[in-house]
């Protein structure tokens, strides 16, 4: 621990000096937590908290080596470190999980702890222990070696050009060159890079289908869709559902993203838009270069964090000044961008790869507003209430973003409007997107074949054939979603390009929470008053606000439709909300 967790939240059940980074240190705790005997009310709800603290010590372990690994995933101590926890350490705890969420739902059972307080705790626990099995600690720590694997095949890539070594993200920055052979240039040493380890990334996510349909199959599901449906708690929604919201977006968002690719291509003076023509201004206009340092992005988002919030703007500050901001992008950074909570001192901590793009902005005031979520509920004594549904995390962090619309001459000045623009046509292009995503998953998982074991591992009888098939799909649902990017002569890498998509490969079925969150985080700027080009109206907005984060303060004790409605929103993806939200979205585009 450090001197920040003594101060905050101090521990009142496990010795201060306790480490948790081996498992004879921790066993003991769970033992005893296990055999407790557990007289009353007031001793369940003491032993929740006791817990709770154990996890949250545990938890936190596991995640500073995990973010330490991302940071560096060409450090091999690093490496080794986080791979002796998942290896040695973390499965061990999963049998003690079982047995204590068995004893909870016991308990509850037998002394009835109030409904309004423990219903989302206890209908938790009875779902975990159903899917719970022995047989799938051992093919879960395959899976996360796996990921590992994927992880340091993406974080070494680089590409060269103009003679620098440049990181995937840095070489992004290219496509938003207004010269064209610049961008295709760019475009297609990326590509070719991904394609040198095609073969890898085809490997590896095989071997990942195998272990995961394994699981499902252990668990009594019929697939891993099923699987997942029942690990991510996704109570209130089914695969029903995800299928209509596909075919809501592509009745609304298809036509309405055709209709904004055709005016891009007409204004680019193109015969056909490319895959190296979507990130370039259509005007022709220099890339917008919103900060030249960490710095500046980082001052630039606390001043606008203090506009949306004053509060939100000293949390900001807070988490700078306690190192928790890894933003830049560097050789051996894995991937992408993410907030990661450090459970015991409950405090968030954001890593991304910032290059200098708008996107960037985008991405850190996104996890700002994760970070937020993760402050509003540390108080919570009940580790399963500091965590929260996807569905209603991404709310926080993509509304979030809609709400620093107002005040982004931060970092654009009087180009303000012009990245407004950019970002709302973005999530006409991404609903889209999204659908091919989890569609693409909903195919994978459902269509598996017969697994065969062998040198001791699981693998796909038919894999070359079944993975050939999943190739088959993705270039039918990009066709049906995407259909307005012309990708003649570039078959191979229309085949491949998922493997760019790092939840297939570190989330999988995690992707239609953003799309179900967007409908909420458009519900919030809708309740603000739709601020961008409009005036802000002050009163409306700061109520808009105080709703936001009335939803983000309950965590995750309540279920998914009453956190919406804590906040505002309508828990609904349906075409009756989704046309609407798009129908005003549409109009700020196309607004002067």
């Amino acid at each position: 621990m450090n001197e920040t967790t003594v101060l905050e939240f101090p521990r009142q059940y496990l010795p201060a000096a306790v480490r948790f980074d081996e498992w004879s240190a921790i066993e003991p705790y769970y033992r005893e937590l296990s055999d407790r005997g557990v007289a009353s009310l007031a001793q369940f709800e003491r032993w929740l908290m006791d817990w709770s603290e154990v996890d949250a010590a545990f938890d936190e372990e596991s995640t500073a080596r995990e973010v330490a690994m991302t940071c560096a995933t060409d450090d091999p101590e690093r490496e080794r470190r986080h791979l002796h926890f998942v290896e040695n350490v973390r499965p061990k705890r999963e049998p003690w999980r079982f047995a204590l969420r068995k004893k909870l739902a016991e308990l509850a059972d037998k002394f009835r702890p109030p409904p309004k307080r423990y219903e989302v705790l206890v209908r938790g626990a009875r779902n975990a222990v159903e899917i719970y099995r022995d047989e799938n600690i051992p093919l879960k720590v395959a899976d996360e070696k796996l990921v590992l694997r994927y992880q340091k095949l993406t974080g070494g890539l680089t590409v060269r050009y103009r003679d620098q070594e440049l990181t995937i993200p840095q070489a992004a920055r290219f496509l938003e060159e207004p010269d064209r052979a610049v961008r295709e240039q760019v475009w297609r040493l990326v590509s070719e890079r991904y394609l040198q380890d095609a073969g890898e990334f085809d490997s590896v996510y095989l071997q990942m289908a195998a272990v995961r349909h394994k699981i499902a199959l252990n668990a009594g599901c019929r697939d891993f869709r099923a699987y997942m449906f029942k690990a991510l708690e996704r109570f209130d929604y089914t695969p029903t559902h995800c299928k209509a919201f596909h075919d809501a977006i592509e009745k609304v968002l298809v036509p309405a993203a055709v209709r904004l690719a055709e005016d891009r291509r007409r204004r680019l003076k193109l015969d056909s838009l490319r895959p190296w023509d979507t990130a370039v201004d259509p005007d022709g206009r220099a890339p917008l270069r919103p900060f030249e340092n960490i710095d500046r992005l980082v001052s630039g988002s606390t001043r606008i964090f203090s506009q949306v919030n004053p509060e939100l703007g000293r949390i900001f500050e807070t988490m700078q000044s306690r190192g928790a901001l890894d933003l830049d992008s560097r050789k051996g950074k894995a991937p992408g961008g993410y907030q990661a909570t450090f459970q015991e001192r409950r405090a968030p901590f954001i890593f991304m790869n910032a290059v200098g793009t708008e996107r960037d902005v985008e991405t850190l005031l996104h996890e700002g507003g994760h970070a937020f979520h993760t402050w509003a509920c540390r108080s919570d004594p009940l580790l399963t209430y500091r965590n929260y549904p996807m569905e209603f995390a991404e709310v926080a962090s993509m509304g979030m973003e809609c709400l620093s619309l107002p005040f982004l001459g931060e970092f654009y000045g009087d180009d303000a409007g012009r990245a407004r623009r950019r970002f709302f046509r973005e999530i006409v292009n991404f609903l889209p997107y999204m659908a091919t995503v989890d569609a693409m998953q909903h195919f994978v998982y459902t269509n598996i074949g017969e697994l065969e074991q062998a040198d001791g591992s699981w693998r796909i009888r038919d894999g070359q054939e079944r993975v050939e098939m999943w190739k088959d799909e993705w270039q039918r649902l990009t066709r049906r979603f995407l259909p307005f990017v012309d990708r003649a002569g570039l078959e191979r890498d229309e085949r491949h390009i998922w493997h760019r998509k790092l939840h297939f490969f570190e989330a999988p079925f995690y992707y239609v929470e953003y799309g179900i969150a967007q409908l909420g985080a458009l519900q919030v700027w809708k309740n603000a008053g739709c601020p961008g080009s409009k005036p802000l109206d002050r009163d409306r907005y700061d109520h808009a606000v105080a709703l936001y984060r009335n939803g983000l303060a309950l965590g995750g004790a309540r279920p998914l439709p009453e956190l919406f409605e804590a906040a505002g929103l309508r828990f609904d993806f349906t075409e009756a909300t989704l046309r609407p939200l798009i129908d005003a979205v549409m109009a700020e585009i196309e607004s002067p």
